[in-house]
């Protein structure tokens, strides 16, 4: 049986390159698109976890610690257009197992998704200091 995969908060029509991108990394190609409501996200338990946070009203990295108390197995990749390093850090710091930026290919996208699985953990260079 494959691993659950999960979107929360993924722009509709980014979800097609994503999971091309889950497929690419060798993971099934269905997800659930889900808000991050952490209660649900709990219920749901996704082995991988793919959450933009650029769009959220509330505090970003609170979500993260949050999503990392209640998912502790899960691999978290963070998907954003915030291309600083201290972003990505601070994400990292707060649960993030992996951050991708939006302005990767899906093949880009499939290699970093790979490496966080396979090793844990992953950070686009074009968050760069």
């Amino acid at each position: 049986m494959g691993r659950v995969c999960c979107f929360a908060e993924i722009e509709p029509e980014r979800t097609t390159e994503l999971g091309a991108a889950l497929k690419g990394a060798g993971e099934s190609a269905l997800a659930v698109i889900a808000h991050l409501d952490v209660p649900a996200l709990a219920k749901l338990s996704p082995d991988i976890l793919i959450a933009d946070l650029d769009r959220l009203e509330v505090d970003k990295l609170e979500m993260l610690r949050r999503l990392r108390f209640v998912l502790p197995e899960c691999i978290v990749a963070v998907f954003s257009g915030n291309m600083l390093y201290p972003w990505s850090r601070e994400c990292h710091l707060a649960g993030a197992n992996c951050m991708l930026s939006k302005e990767s290919t899906a093949s880009e996208l499939a290699k970093g998704l790979h490496i966080a699985i396979r090793g844990g953990c992953y950070t686009d260079p074009r968050f760069a200091a």
